[in-house]
């Protein structure tokens, strides 16, 4: 599984002046023209192109023929394949990933990592409980594949009505005796979950099932796990994997919509009271290149084109001229956005794609912003 971790070293490890090959494919078995290793077809027509595009290279040459190589090895699990090649360094790295992506191939200064910073930021971790009076079903939710953990079980006592006046004291306590029964179970399930999340972390959490059973666990929840808890969602606590995941896909979309709304409120909020924010791209390009970036903002699908000083590295609006910084010469940087996420991320930043509409409010500032440290 890709996590922020491996993008950083693929980052890292291309950031060369030396070109590097990205390339993505489409592999879902699900569809007719992706079995029988008809992906094998798409790879090639993609690296033909590329090659034409590009002139001629030899080493575009051995990166494509390393990176066939790879995908001829490849057994397709996931719906898209990642598949980085740097010569230089040796680097010949393929990932298989859950979400689609659109089949590209690219050869550039720098791993093309964009459309998967993207998508991660989209998807971050969900863990979700299903639950009734007497069971309980973890999972997590991760760029679009989920994973059953657990399957908890109680003895709970059903709960039944007396009419008699006689049998109205008995009846107290096999009431008493249920709730008891219920809260025992959702903190057996509370176990669960920080037992959970200390092998699996997750960023957020979702209370699924009953209203009896998710009112009650979420009451009783502690206040970490209150913390990650975004929402309750109406479910039968025997929904098969592909019913829980269609669900949670749909709440998680719906729920990072609201979020993005809400963060580039505070972005604008700051902004109008000239606090701790900057918008604009000749703006934001100068808070990172001092390094006071820790949170970017940008509507998905943005491009700019900007450039970088080939002596100090600093990044410019403008992709020709002197660079404002050392004098060095400028040179033109097409997929600047890209750049500037993976320069976030490796500050110890964090980078926030938003669509809808928190991308509408942000038009206004060149559809890109930033929180500042200082």
């Amino acid at each position: 599984m890709l996590g922020r971790g491996v993008l950083s070293s693929l980052h890292t490890l291309t950031q060369q002046k030396t070109f590097t090959l990205t390339l993505y494919l489409d592999i879902d078995q699900n569809k007719q023209s992706n079995r029988k290793r008809g992906f094998m077809v798409q790879a090639e027509a993609l690296l033909k192109d590329l090659k034409a595009r590009s002139g001629r290279s030899t080493r575009l040459d051995t990166a494509a023929g390393i990176a066939m190589g790879l995908v001829r090895k490849m057994r397709p699990t996931g719906k898209a394949a990642l598949v980085v090649v740097h010569p230089e360094t040796k680097l010949e790295e393929i990932k298989q990933i859950e979400l689609p992506f659109a089949a590209s191939a690219h050869w550039r200064r720098g791993a093309f990592l964009r459309p998967i910073v993207e998508a991660m930021d989209e998807h971050e971790r969900y863990a979700v409980v299903l639950v009734d009076t007497k069971r309980a079903r973890l999972f997590t939710v991760y760029v679009g594949k989920l994973t059953e953990y657990e399957d908890l079980i109680s003895e709970t006592s059903q709960r039944t009505r007396s009419m008699g006046a006689d049998q109205m004291r008995a009846q107290k306590r096999r009431d008493r005796r249920h709730d008891e029964e219920v809260a025992s179970h959702a903190k057996k399930i509370i176990d669960a979950l920080h037992d959970l999340a200390l092998h699996s972390p997750f960023d957020r959490l979702i209370v699924a099932g009953t209203p009896k059973a998710t009112s009650q666990l979420v009451r009783l929840l502690p206040k970490r796990l209150r913390g990650k808890h975004v929402g309750t969602v109406g479910m039968s606590v025997g929904a098969s994997q592909k019913e829980v995941l269609k669900k949670i896909l749909a709440e998680q979309h719906k729920m990072e919509r609201e979020q993005e709304s809400l963060l580039v409120e505070g972005v604008l909020a700051e902004l109008h009271d000239g606090g701790k924010a900057v918008a604009g791209f000749a703006s934001v390009l100068d808070a990172v290149n001092q390094s006071r970036v820790w949170k970017l903002f940008y509507a998905k699908g943005l491009k700019k084109v900007g450039g970088e000083c080939s002596d100090c590295g600093a990044y410019a609006p403008d992709p020709i001229g002197p660079c404002t910084y050392c004098g060095g010469d400028v040179q033109r940087l097409p997929q600047c956005v890209d750049r500037l996420s993976q320069s976030v991320m490796e500050m110890g930043g964090q980078v926030e794609v938003v669509d809808g509409p928190a991308a509408e409010h942000l038009k206004p500032g060149d559809s890109i912003a930033a929180l500042l440290r200082y």
